[in-house]
């Protein structure tokens, strides 16, 4: 057993380095850094968030970034697992057009011209041209109006799952500042699917996971971050 916190503490400062310059480096606040050293580990965001950052951080720092892992394991026991998420957008069906207002027309229409023809009495009177009688049905039959229903949109179908390891996953539709949908740690052997014309998702530890996007492999990021996800791919 060892210390993480002053190991990492001890290795900084041998090479001379601030908080602030391996922020800029690793993307990790430095309160989280800070939160590492002081092995106050109730600070940040999620067990998934702290795995990643001592891995990185130790990484960065030329240590065994796995060893800290390790220690940090045997230290906290990993949480039971959350059950799977599954979003889907429910699917719009077209109503199909009813045939009895496309009947009406011709139904009146064939009433017109028979009261026209036992109106005229053979002869008696002029029969009125075919133009004024389709005027007439013109204006007596109702006016349809048919309403089309759009397609529904083209969602991203994105599945992520956790084959390496766990990983601390927050994702909102839209944008940072959308509606969350998900919230926790994937653990390893769990599979999450979202669905959503855009997705915005902080990624704790993307090494530990396999991402699908429509049914084809894509490639995450190397390190913890933001990615959005659209139809058309990935982008950060």
């Amino acid at each position: 057993m060892f210390e993480i916190g002053s190991s990492l503490r001890d290795a900084r400062t041998r090479r001379e380095l601030e908080l602030s310059q391996i922020e800029r480096e690793t993307r990790i606040r430095s309160r989280y850094l800070q939160a590492l050293e002081d092995e106050r580990f109730e600070l940040l965001p999620g067990e998934a968030y702290a795995k990643g950052f001592l891995r990185t951080y130790a990484d960065f720092l030329g240590l065994e970034g796995e060893r800290f892992v390790d220690e940090y394991n045997s230290r906290f026991p990993a949480s039971e697992e959350p059950p799977t998420v599954k979003l889907a957008r429910a699917k719009r069906r077209r109503s199909p057009l009813d045939s009895r207002f496309v009947a009406i027309p011709f139904a009146v229409l064939l009433a017109l011209i028979g009261w026209r023809l036992a109106e005229s009495g053979g002869g008696n009177h002029p029969v009125t041209s075919a133009r004024s009688t389709a005027s007439t049905v013109a204006s007596a039959a109702p006016h349809v109006r048919v309403r089309t229903t759009a397609p529904p949109p083209v969602a991203a179908r994105l599945v992520l799952a956790a084959t390496r390891g766990p990983c601390w996953l927050s994702v909102r539709l839209g944008s940072e500042t959308g509606r969350l949908v998900y919230e926790g740690t994937l653990e390893q052997g769990r599979t999450a699917r979202f669905s959503g014309r855009r997705l915005w998702i902080r990624i704790g530890a993307p090494w530990n996971l396999a991402a699908t996007l429509k049914g084809r492999a894509v490639t995450l990021p190397p390190a913890l971050g933001n990615i959005v996800v659209t139809p058309g791919g990935l982008s950060q």
